[in-house]
């Protein structure tokens, strides 16, 4: 098992919009991603829901997911799960779909590793770099509803720009590589 986080090149930082948190009754607005300073967006306004999936799916196979770490904030608890049952309730989602979501994924959760502080840090680390945010993630289902498409792709570029500013600025923390090497030396017994 790799005892440190993936360096920037191996990374596609992974985030999805909803109507709400009910991935029963609610759906996915956008799956966005963002690999070598480039965010690519799948947009339900323009494709469909299925549309936005099926754009996902298409980028997992294009990538070599072995070599690939998906990084983002809360996908093992809300991103992954919701994708998985929105597919499902669009009729994409077969055995190898359902693996790829929840078993073939190289995934580094932040809120993991941050808890409920990434918000503040996503935050700082944006202010250091001159990025300010005035659309909040709650914000999102309203925009969505009034049509507000503009404001929703410039929250999810400012979103997914923090988020890499973030990670970049975790692989250089002290508590960080003290935890690396703690790993290191008791994988190395």
């Amino acid at each position: 098992m790799d005892a440190e986080l993936p360096p920037l090149e191996g990374v596609v930082f992974l985030d999805i919009e909803t109507t709400g948190l009910n991935p029963y009754r609610d759906k996915v607005v956008a799956v966005q991603v963002r690999r070598g300073g480039v965010t690519t967006v799948w947009r339900e306004w323009e494709l469909g829901e299925p549309g936005v999936i099926e754009g996902f799916f298409g980028f997992t196979d294009s990538v070599f997911r072995k070599r690939t770490h998906f990084v983002g904030y809360n996908l093992l608890k809300f991103d992954l799960p919701f994708l998985t049952r929105r597919a499902e309730a669009n009729g994409l989602l077969g055995e190898e779909r359902w693996r790829i979501l929840n078993s073939y994924l190289h995934v580094v959760d932040l809120y993991q590793l941050l808890g409920d502080h990434y918000v503040s840090a996503k935050l700082f680390y944006a202010k250091l770099a001159g990025r300010t945010q005035t659309t909040r993630n709650e914000d999102i289902p309203t925009l969505y509803h009034q049509g507000s498409y503009q404001k929703i792709e410039e929250y999810i570029e400012n979103e997914m720009q923090s988020m890499e500013l973030l990670y970049q600025a975790l692989l250089k923390q002290d508590f960080y590589q003290r935890l690396v090497q703690l790993r290191r030396n008791i994988t190395n017994r």
